[in-house]
């Protein structure tokens, strides 16, 4: 996948803290290169909007998402955890 707008640095930079933060959880060393990733989620992401945690919050910790009446509030923790909370 080619990487030409800033979304998609967003997006990549976003996997690449995915993966490496798993790796780091379960002690193991990544065993394929991202692209290969990549390559293996491209069906899935060219089924679902994707949007990357930092984009959405552009660049703070917070960001609130309305769904009809209701206000939601998305927040990344200290942990690198996402929180969804009415």
């Amino acid at each position: 996948m080619s990487i030409s707008s800033p979304l998609n640095a967003t997006v990549q930079a976003d996997l690449d803290l995915v993966v490496d933060n798993y790796c780091s959880s379960v002690g193991k060393k990544k065993l394929m290169a991202i692209d290969s990733v990549e390559e293996q989620m491209l069906p899935t992401l060219k089924k679902l909007p994707t949007y990357g945690a930092k984009s959405l919050t552009k660049g703070l910790d917070q960001a609130q998402i309305i769904l009809g009446d209701q206000i939601y509030t998305l927040r990344i923790t200290r942990a690198g955890k996402l929180l969804l909370t009415k």
